[in-house]
């Protein structure tokens, strides 16, 4: 280790929120944590208090707090090693420009928000050499504002792309995450990284956001060959891209296996109906319908269910 690592997390919701919490636990950090609303005020008054998987509290001196309802602290501005992106997907062109505020040079950025075109946003803020893809499988949700659920113990999967940092170059960041218990795993194939995430939550979300059962009731037969034939709309467009995802037996064969893992989880898309908040189907189904039409392809229940998601969340 060569010093302190400045980390910035930006989107303080459940994932961000346990992220930060683990990270400003390790001596070797300055935590900086962006986040909005009653959460983020508790976060900068009590501190986090994170449950489940490991328990315990981080005291508010641990790390320095801005929120997006209040104006922006300037304390990171230029600072930032690593900033990590963990919002809702919406937030990501908001928080992006703010990441611009908080980087140097050759401060590298890490999108963990749900959905395609993350990735393309971040390279082209700040070019491809400084862009880290990645996806998280950790599990998380609030139980009330400044207390995290952790519910499954993951991963964070750092892959790359032809220009963006290797593993060597992202050695000291791996110690660092490993110290603070993220597990951070490498993927050589970061476009393969992204799909695949993708491609479960376009076969899982929105089906279970429509019928509004638990992750779990998509294994019923009938059910879960919808999921996954939306899924391998999905992998066509993918493959097109020129994506090496793999064979469609093991797509299934994962799909299948994730919802076992999360069989008793309410999907986030459909709390976010239920709370009349902005889904992300925008980044997910509706990006795949758009990238297929590039191809002349037809992606016919994704774009149904884009539609169902998009008229349920008018009423």
């Amino acid at each position: 280790m060569s010093g302190t690592m400045n980390i910035a997390v930006l989107g303080a919701g459940n994932i961000g929120t346990l992220i930060a919490a683990k990270l400003a636990s390790n001596d070797n950090t300055q935590v900086y944590i962006h986040g909005r609303g009653i959460h983020a005020a508790k976060l900068a008054i009590d501190g986090i208090t994170i449950l489940g998987v490991e328990s315990f509290s981080v005291n508010p001196n641990q790390y320095h707090i801005s929120l997006a309802d209040v104006e922006t602290n300037t304390i990171f501005d230029g600072l930032a090693d690593v900033i990590f992106i963990c919002s809702k997907a919406g937030d990501v062109a908001e928080l992006l420009t703010l990441a611009k505020q908080l980087s140097h040079s050759s401060t590298n950025i890490c999108v963990l928000s749900n959905g395609l075109g993350h990735l393309e946003s971040a390279v082209e803020e700040f070019g491809p050499h400084r862009v880290i893809p990645a996806t998280t499988t950790h599990g998380a949700w609030r139980k009330e504002p400044g207390i995290i659920q952790w519910a499954g113990n993951g991963a964070v999967n750092i892959g790359r792309t032809t220009v963006s940092p290797t593993r060597k170059q992202l050695s000291e960041l791996f110690d660092i995450m490993e110290q603070s218990g993220l597990n951070p795993i490498w993927i050589d194939d970061g476009a393969k990284l992204i799909w695949s995430k993708v491609l479960l939550n376009i076969a899982i979300n929105p089906i279970a956001s429509i019928t509004g059962r638990v992750n779990g009731d998509l294994l019923e037969p009938e059910m879960f060959e919808t999921c996954v034939e939306v899924m391998l709309e999905g992998a066509r467009v993918a493959r097109l891209e020129g994506v090496n995802l793999d064979d469609d037996d093991q797509l299934i064969a994962n799909l299948r296996l994730v919802i076992e893992q999360t069989k008793d989880n309410m999907c986030s898309m459909l709390q976010d109906i239920r709370n009349g908040r902005t889904t992300e189907i925008g980044f997910l189904n509706r990006m795949v319908v758009n990238k297929a039409e590039n191809y002349g392809l037809s992606t016919p229940l994704n774009q149904l269910l884009t539609r169902l998601i998009e008229d349920l969340t008018l009423y």
